[in-house]
């Protein structure tokens, strides 16, 4: 027997949970953001303690909130469906963006004067936001063409991956700082806009 989606949809927890992450990492990274650029996080004890917890808080929400995505309810029935391609893709996405985030705070912040933007390192920083990139956008693609969520929040995640894709550009072509705090401003609202949207979605239900 297949199995295939009716046009009937409901509102199930797992959407509800995903996309409550999603918006919630989209706020506090938009404060960790604030932070850091409008305050000095690398000396001013107070605003540093405020970054790192919203920043981090902001990394946990997101890459836990692939699993209901990916995964649903635990049934293996998510926002891809059946598909195994977009499970693994989502999933990945949250490795490669916990790694990612984590590499940030010990360039950034933790080894600043370390030599790690020279050479081989520069290039597997780069490779791996590539990655990153690539798992979500993959991930994204396979939600809108297995068409589980319904309305906007069938392209929220593909929305999303090109706003990433949009930010790595301008962060490797620009060096003004008003440029680039913008662009990382665009990034975490929409986040917060997918979300939300994908917090209200319906979904298809699974018939035989």
């Amino acid at each position: 027997m297949t199995t295939r989606l009716s046009s009937s949809s409901l509102r199930p927890p797992w959407v509800r949970t995903a996309g409550i992450l999603i918006a919630t990492g989209g706020v506090l990274l938009t404060a960790a953001t604030a932070l850091e650029v409008w305050t000095d996080v690398a000396t001013a004890a107070a605003a540093a303690t405020a970054f790192w917890v919203l920043f981090l808080a902001s990394t946990l929400a997101h890459v836990v909130a692939m699993v209901p995505l990916a995964l649903g309810r635990g049934d293996g029935a998510g926002a891809v469906g059946a598909s195994l391609v977009g499970k693994v893709a989502l999933l990945g996405f949250g490795a490669t963006f916990l790694a990612n985030q984590s590499m940030y705070l010990l360039v950034a912040y933790l080894l600043p004067d370390a030599e790690v933007g020279a050479g081989g390192a520069e290039v597997f920083l780069f490779a791996m936001s590539a990655v990153q990139g690539i798992l979500l956008l993959v991930g994204g693609a396979m939600i809108a063409a297995v068409g589980v969520l319904q309305g906007a929040a069938r392209w929220a995640i593909l929305v999303l991956a090109l706003v990433g894709i949009a930010l790595g550009i301008t962060i490797n072509a620009s060096d003004s700082q008003a440029v680039l705090a913008t662009a990382y401003f665009v990034s975490t609202i929409a986040q917060i806009i997918a979300g939300l949207v994908i917090a209200r979605a319906r979904v298809r239900v699974a018939t035989k």
